[in-house]
């Protein structure tokens, strides 16, 4: 066993027990007790002009590295609830992609082309789903609860899209 396959057999593990657990609060938050409180109200994205408004589309908040010390706290204040259904399918789009780049490198796998790539791959998601957390355990409210119900099996199938490549685990 090669030097490469050792540590790829532990990180992928690794890999799998994150997507597993992903999957697992996925699943905890269908069935998690949810609390009455109404989520934050913001204003909308919307510049008028002379005449008309013009919709203003913003970077997505949720997606954004985290600014300040240690290494960034999350904009709790200025996130919006209704951006969140938005990140989180950015999120998964871009990690996917992410995934795709490794399985269509053409160079033989290396610790820094494959593990390296793999552990820094779907960054943006994990940022979004520390908001996503914070909504299920703390904030929830039935708008969360809506988003809750849609994307759950978007969820489902973008972690089964990962551990059922059979191209990455090649």
């Amino acid at each position: 066993m090669t030097a490469i396959s050792r540590i790829s057999g532990i990180k992928g593990l690794k890999m799998l027990n994150r997507r597993f657990s992903l999957l697992f609060l996925t699943v905890l938050t269908l069935v998690s007790a949810c609390s009455d409180k109404e989520p934050a109200k913001t204003t909308s994205d919307v510049t008028p002009t002379s005449a008309q408004t013009i919709e203003v589309k913003q970077p997505n908040l949720l997606l954004a590295e985290w600014e300040g010390d240690f290494q960034g706290v999350p904009a709790f204040d200025k996130m919006n609830l209704s951006d969140l259904k938005q990140a989180l399918e950015t999120g998964m789009e871009r990690n996917l992609a992410e995934i795709d780049a490794i399985t269509a490198n053409q160079e033989p796998a290396t610790f820094e082309n494959t593990i390296v790539a793999l552990e820094k791959a779907g960054e943006d998601l994990n940022r979004v789903f520390t908001y996503w957390g914070i909504w299920r355990s703390n904030k929830s409210s039935p708008e969360f609860r809506d988003i809750q119900r849609e994307m759950v099996p978007k969820l489902s199938e973008f972690n089964s899209k990962i551990t059922q490549n059979e191209a990455l685990f090649e």
